[in-house]
């Protein structure tokens, strides 16, 4: 009878760790989100453990009894440094946090000169700061007719994209006209000299590839455009394809194009879109190879999906993004890594089929999710497609610190930051 009775006690036991569900592991501080990461997956359950990651750094809203102002992904705030100035918004002091949660004064470094481009003299007058590499402009004189698209840093360069410029012959005035401006040297470079745009005037966006061998354009109305720039060659994404392209992601060596309708037959097709690629080493349209998939995932929706396109996004370069999320009817999550074109899953998430909100990084390698329903968010790593919760308070109320890092804003007087870790 003992041995009956301690058979069934194991046989409870053995059932109730598999019925279990989502579980959190410690929160203890001496354990980064890494770490806590690898302590979760060691242990042994039918549910995978979703790391729970807390804020680790509290800064108020306000500094010097004046408000603090995110610059979004940047890892920066601004403080107007003239209560005068406040409504136009002239010039700031720019902060950012030390290893302590800290915030520190980041130096302002002033930039004033004038150029000749095209048939215009065009004058740059800004106060600029830097971290990481990644350089904001903390003040901008009304006379600067051009724009710092923020993270398009090449070395000591950035990407400024000039308003209504006009072609050196007089015939074509651009919308906006990219060029690079070494903040060091102080040089310009007309990065499309050389180049016959044609009809390509109405400029909307641009990108610059990560070698800066290639830049991106796209027009007012949605056309497309690679420039080589060691070749001076203009190509049209949509003449390439053979269809239009709604819009793409660059990668090293391809530029990632997708559309949702085709008339072209392919394994390209997920949900309700259809992808392929245009290989940079000869310019030719190729298509997508059969994508692996599980038995039982079932027809596929695109939950986010973000290119390169004709919207520019907040002032922020952005070369679109190698990775999507998808879901199954029943809220399985996966990611669609579109470079190596295959379908990952990701474990322990179920995804609700409404009240979600995904808002990706800027260097496309994670995405944030605000499940507003049941007022909890996660942090997707695409790579490695693992999933981290976030112990907020308010999932409405969050936005990108920095590559690593999750602001909250909950409106108690302060900023809550969860780093995501690397």
């Amino acid at each position: 009878m003992k041995r009956l009775i301690l058979l069934i006690l194991i046989l409870c036991c053995l059932v109730s760790g598999c019925s279990s569900g989502e579980a959190e592991p410690s929160s203890s501080p001496d354990m980064s989100g890494v770490a806590r990461a690898s302590a979760a997956y060691s242990f042994p359950s039918s549910t995978p453990i979703i790391p729970l990651i807390s804020a680790g750094t509290v800064v108020s809203e306000s500094y010097q009894e004046k408000p603090l102002e995110l610059v979004y992904s940047s890892g920066i705030f601004l403080i107007c440094s003239d209560p005068v100035e406040q409504p136009q918004g002239s010039h700031y002091n720019a902060y950012t946090l030390d290893e302590d949660g800290q915030l520190i004064q980041l130096e302002s470094q002033l930039f004033n000169n004038a150029y000749t481009l095209g048939s215009g003299r065009y004058h740059f007058n800004f106060d600029w700061v830097e971290r990481n590499g990644s350089k904001v402009l903390s003040y901008l004189s009304t006379d600067t007719n051009a724009k710092l698209l923020f993270f398009s840093d090449i070395g000591s360069k950035g990407l400024f994209l000039v308003k209504d410029h006009l072609s050196s012959d007089g015939s074509t005035v651009y919308s906006y006209y990219p060029v690079l401006l070494d903040f060091s040297s102080q040089e310009l470079k007309d990065l499309l000299s050389g180049f016959s745009l044609g009809n390509i005037s109405k400029i909307s966006n641009a990108a610059l590839s990560s070698d800066a061998k290639g830049l991106l354009l796209a027009q007012e109305g949605g056309a497309l455009y690679y420039c080589d720039l060691n070749s001076t060659t203009v190509y049209s994404l949509d003449e390439i394809s053979g269809e239009p392209v709604k819009a793409c992601a660059l990668t090293d060596d391809k530029i990632i194009c997708w559309n949702q309708s085709s008339s072209i037959s392919g394994y390209g097709d997920v949900g309700d879109y259809h992808f392929w690629y245009i290989d940079l080493s000869d310019y030719q349209r190729k298509e997508m190879p059969e994508l692996q998939t599980e038995a039982d995932t079932g027809p596929l929706r695109m939950a986010h999906l973000a290119g390169f396109s004709s919207y520019l996004y907040n002032d922020m370069m952005f070369a679109g993004s190698a990775y999507a999320l998808c879901t199954s009817g029943d809220g399985r999550t996966y990611v669609l890594d579109m470079e190596n074109w295959q379908l990952n899953p990701i474990s322990g998430y179920t995804m609700p089929a409404s009240n979600v909100t995904c808002r990706g990084s800027l260097d496309g390698q994670r995405l944030l999710l605000e499940d507003i329903g049941n007022n909890s968010a996660y942090v997707i790593d695409y790579a490695d497609s693992v999933l981290v919760r976030l112990n907020v308070q308010d999932a409405e109320s969050l936005a990108w610190f920095d590559f690593d890092t999750v602001l909250e804003q909950p409106g108690d007087g302060n900023y809550y930051l969860y780093d995501i870790g690397v």
